[in-house]
């Protein structure tokens, strides 16, 4: 038995799988779902808001109230609505004050709440209470009592608007014409354009950041799944003995590289069928959603993902399949693939650092270390393609340290895979690259 058969034989045994047919349909709407579908959902699963506020200044709730009703994010995203306190607060304004005082000496003190707002807020009559000290203007802070504080848009629309009325009260107080302030004050919206050598094109920052994620899911997903895939046929080839008559017909290192080989090649059939799926899915819809995802999965990026998915997946399943030639139980298998799996984790934590600032010197020297380079150089050139030179350099290096995993695995797994009885330790699976 040559290794074009036992490539044939790897290569079938897995496209052949109804798992194979399903993994390729629901992983890409998986991963899709998972990085998209919180942000949907935040929007879906809001309910409206009723938010009082109480005003020891004079200055806030009248402008904050009018402001929110006309504001269209307020009303349709947040959907938040805010009115007067209908309760007498004026009592507590030396209370809030007191608090002032003690909370900025780092005392462990109870903001003075009064007790029917106290009850509005536990029973749900209200989502909360916005507190605007009478100094607010120049101590520049107010207070958000509720159930829930980690609702960030509102915490944040709560500020800027506060922040806004009062700059306006400010220049207006300057004789400035409120038509003037208005103008003056008024937000500014950023447009964000991708820089490449065929033109200066239109992309979201969001979209930009949200594909980077993806396809380094994506990416992650398949290395992780077919290294897997190897390491548990290796153990059961092995358990079974069905490797002894395997290796009675052929040589070890022919099934070596042929189970490798084999079940790669079933791997670049999934990818090519995600990028059949995906031309076919943006090719039928005409949203401004599948636009932008259009704009950022350009035919380089596919090349790219191509090059970095071979490299990683050889990589990577030469030493899953060291570790399955290695043990003989799946338990003694996850021990020994632990480390592999947080090479592979450690990009993930990088990859915060690559979408904020592609070019720093940890992310490209990280971007070259050939164990990181499949994923790190590949979410680079997702958010900025970097200089050729690199990109070229890690390929060549990651290339050559496969070549040499691929000569140390071959004879390692020559010894291990005929290997029985007790779990080998480190030491022992690297003396038997001495014994082939």
């Amino acid at each position: 038995m040559k290794a074009w058969t036992i490539i044939k034989k790897e290569y079938k045994q897995i496209v052949k799988k109804k798992s194979f047919v399903i993994s390729t349909i629901l992983t890409p709407l998986m991963m899709a779902a998972f990085i998209f579908l919180p942000m949907l959902l935040t929007r879906m699963g809001r309910e409206e808001k009723t938010i009082e506020i109480a005003d020891f200044s004079g200055i806030v709730q009248e402008q904050f109230i009018k402001k929110s009703a006309e504001d269209r994010v307020v009303e349709n995203i947040l959907k938040l609505k805010f009115r007067s306190t209908a309760d007498k607060y004026s009592s507590q304004d030396e209370l809030v004050k007191e608090y002032e005082t003690k909370i900025y000496k780092k005392e462990d003190v109870d903001f003075p709440l009064l007790p029917e707002h106290k009850e509005k807020i536990l029973k749900k009559e209200i989502a909360g209470l916005v507190i605007i000290p009478g100094d607010v203007q120049q101590s520049r802070r107010v207070y958000f009592c509720a159930l829930n504080v980690s609702d960030f848009g509102t915490n944040e629309y709560i500020s800027a608007t506060v922040e806004k009325i009062l700059s306006e009260k400010i220049l207006t107080e300057q004789n400035i014409e409120l038509k003037i302030v208005e103008e003056a004050i008024r937000d500014v919206n950023l447009g964000t354009f991708k820089v490449k050598k065929d033109g200066t094109k239109k992309r979201s920052s969001g979209m930009e950041y949200m594909m980077s994620i993806f396809m380094l899911t994506i990416l992650f997903s398949i290395l992780m799944a077919y290294g897997q895939l190897i390491m548990r046929g290796v153990i059961e080839e092995k358990n079974n003995r069905i490797v002894e008559v395997l290796i009675s017909s052929t040589n070890t290192q022919s099934l070596f590289y042929g189970k490798i080989i084999g079940i790669g090649l079933a791997g670049l059939t999934q990818v090519a069928l995600w990028v059949l799926l995906g031309v076919v899915f943006l090719g039928s819809t005409n949203f401004d959603f599948s636009k932008n995802i259009a704009g950022f999965l350009t035919p380089e990026l596919g090349i790219y993902f191509i090059i970095f998915f071979v490299i990683g997946y050889f990589m990577y399943s030469i030493l899953f399949s060291i570790v399955g030639a290695s043990v003989n139980t799946d338990q003694e298998a996850q021990q020994f693939a632990a480390p592999i799996t947080y090479l592979l984790v450690i990009p993930f934590i990088i990859g915060i650092i690559v979408t904020q600032n592609p070019d720093t010197p940890l992310v490209v020297v990280s971007s070259l270390i050939p164990f990181f380079t499949p994923t790190l150089m590949f979410m680079r050139i997702c958010v900025a393609v970097p200089d050729f030179s690199q990109v070229l350099l890690s390929i060549v290096l990651s290339s050559l340290f496969v070549m040499f995993l691929a000569y140390l695995g071959a004879k390692i797994f020559r010894v291990g895979i005929l290997m029985y009885g007790k779990r080998p330790s480190l030491r022992e699976v690297i003396r038997w690259y001495r014994y082939a």
